[in-house]
């Protein structure tokens, strides 16, 4: 089952950023992970390689985002106890705004080219087909339990940080099959934009982390 729920916003993002950013920063190396290395690395199993190097190309820009706000590309120590270590440069939120509706046409051409791709759907359609009691028994999570028709996912069942202020749908398979986690990993793609879209939407002016020298050096 897919449900195509991306929605073209316009963000109105406030002067400044300042209360709990990280969500933001969760989805994007989900995003950077699904796009980039799970799908597009099977595709190119069966011979499509544009779609690899597709995803290669939006992770450089996800790579540039933690760069530019944490000075490191792959391990960024920007989430720190008690908040953030600093707050964001200037126009990054333009930038990730024109991301998050570049990166959504991106998501398309994936699904154009593999969706209803005869080879692709011989692939994984009926291929390693899990029930929704084998996935409880067995202790499954993310994907691969929604895949078997469970609709449970630890955001909504237990939110955390700001989850609980956010809107996202959680989608769910049918046949417990790997067409099915592929489908629900497309549709979580298009989610990840959304939940970064609704925090930069719904960003609070503040401080950026807690006054407490417990938790936070003063530097």
């Amino acid at each position: 089952m897919q449900v195509n729920v991306y929605k073209k916003v316009v963000v109105k993002f406030h002067s400044s950023f300042r209360h709990r950013p990280y969500i933001c920063f969760y989805d994007g190396p989900r995003t950077r992970s699904f796009f980039s290395r799970r799908e597009t690395f099977e595709l190119r199993d069966v011979g499509a390689s544009t779609p690899f190097l597709w995803a290669f190309e939006e992770r450089e820009k996800l790579l540039e985002f933690y760069e530019r706000v944490s000075g490191a590309r792959m391990h960024a120590s920007f989430i720190r106890p008690g908040g953030v270590a600093q707050d964001l440069p200037l126009g990054l939120c333009i930038d990730i705004d024109s991301f998050t509706q570049q990166f959504a046409s991106r998501i398309d051409k994936l699904e154009e080219m593999s969706t209803g791709n005869r080879i692709w759907k011989q692939r994984l359609v009926d291929i390693g087909t899990v029930t929704a009691q084998q996935a409880k028994d067995w202790g499954f999570s993310g994907v691969m339990i929604r895949g078997s028709g469970v609709c449970w996912d630890l955001r909504k069942a237990a939110p955390y940080d700001v989850h609980d202020q956010l809107d996202p749908d959680i989608p769910v398979g049918t046949r417990g099959d790997h067409y099915d986690c592929y489908s629900i990993l497309i549709e979580e793609m298009r989610q990840s934009v959304w939940i970064i879209v609704q925090c930069f939407n719904q960003m609070p002016s503040g401080m950026i982390k807690a006054d407490d020298r417990k938790l936070c050096p003063p530097s």
